[in-house]
């Protein structure tokens, strides 16, 4: 069984962990070789939780699945919570390469990985592995459809509607 640990590279909140400190812990984890591969990933879901899904901010969806008196207060302040952060493919490949370029630990690309290209670049860049996240929710099916053509694209379309859903289970909403 292999075993892998998530790393935070950066928190992305004033006084949370940064790249260098993160780095010193995965320095540690390869030292101590206790683990097989490390999946970096970033944010922080209670302070920052945008900061690690990129994209549309789902206010009204997240609002609605509290009771009215937090409702109307993620309504009017949840710009201010779920602050908002472009996506793009391979999001997180900038802060992960600082890691491949001093660890020789195996290491899981995290954070915009949706299409064969993007696993491609990934594997250019000296990543093991890659790990993906909201478009198997709208696709289940969609990595054995990218080894069948690796043209697929994918239809996650990154509105983070997902999101809320952890608290009725998790789905994509745009999908019966």
């Amino acid at each position: 069984i292999a075993v892998t640990a998530k790393l935070n590279m950066r928190d992305g909140v004033p006084g949370g962990l940064g790249v260098d400190e993160s780095l010193q812990v995965a320095r540690w984890l390869q030292e101590d070789g206790t683990v097989d591969a490390l999946e970096l990933t970033a944010g922080s879901s209670l302070l920052n939780p945008m900061y690690l899904f990129r994209g549309e901010v789902p206010i009204p969806e997240f609002a609605a699945n509290f009771a009215p008196p937090m409702r109307l207060g993620i309504r009017l302040m949840g710009s201010k919570f779920l602050r908002a952060y472009p996506y793009k493919d391979a999001y997180l490949l900038e802060h992960a390469k600082r890691f491949r370029d001093e660890l020789d630990l195996p290491l899981i690309l995290l954070g915009g990985i949706t299409t064969r290209d993007t696993m491609d670049l990934a594997m250019k860049e000296g990543f093991q592995f890659v790990a993906m996240a909201r478009a198997l929710l709208r696709e289940p099916d969609l990595i054995r459809r990218i080894a069948d053509d690796p043209a697929t694209p994918s239809l996650c379309i990154h509105c983070n509607r997902c999101m809320p859903t952890i608290y009725t289970g998790t789905r994509c909403p745009l999908i019966e």
